[in-house]
């Protein structure tokens, strides 16, 4: 759990908000096969400010880059992406335009710990999204960050990484994983 300090400005008090983590759940977690409807609520308002600020906690707290709220078990049309340095948050995310150019580079998931597989996607996605503060965002997002928004959209159609590449792949990136996976358990011993 994180604590967040603020300042009431009026009162001129500090206040402590508690933040707890949300579950990360697995590959296999029937909710990542189901295609998010729309979130229709009135934005902002404090149901999606907290969850909002639970998913960019809990991508922090497991490494990532990005993170949907059905990774965790909630679901909603909403997915985070960044770092410690900048964090975007995407409700009813689509995109509007993706470029020729492809970048075929090393994927991981949050959801299938220490699997990494080779992924074409388009180098830049023309993104339309509504961000935590109620306004409709549209943007071009490059390398990376459109790898990364491109991937958590995938998790909101119900998509996952692993059907984008065939079963040698697969099968490599699970012995691979496999492998990963062991030493992360010999470490934590």
């Amino acid at each position: 759990m994180s604590e967040i300090l603020t300042i009431d400005t009026e009162a001129g008090v500090v206040k402590e908000e508690q933040i707890e983590a949300l579950p990360l759940y697995n590959e296999n977690y029937v909710m990542l096969d189901d295609e998010i409807p729309e979130y229709a609520d009135v934005l902002p308002n404090a149901y999606m400010s907290n969850l909002i600020k639970r998913l960019k906690y809990t991508m922090k707290l497991y490494a990532g880059i990005g993170l949907s709220a059905n990774q965790c078990g909630v679901y909603e049309r909403v997915f985070v992406i960044g770092t410690d340095q900048f964090q975007m948050a995407c409700i009813n995310p689509k995109v509007l335009e993706v470029s020729e150019k492809l970048d075929k580079s090393n994927e991981g998931c949050l959801s299938f710990p220490g699997l990494f597989l080779s992924i074409p996607r388009p180098f830049s996605v023309h993104a339309e999204f509504t961000d935590e503060n109620g306004q409709l965002q549209r943007m071009w997002l490059d390398g990376l960050t459109a790898r990364c928004y491109l991937h958590e959209l995938d998790h909101m159609n119900g998509i996952k990484f692993t059907s984008k590449v065939g079963r040698v792949a697969i099968s490599q990136g699970r012995r691979k994983q496999t492998k990963i996976l062991k030493k992360m358990q010999r470490t934590q011993k």
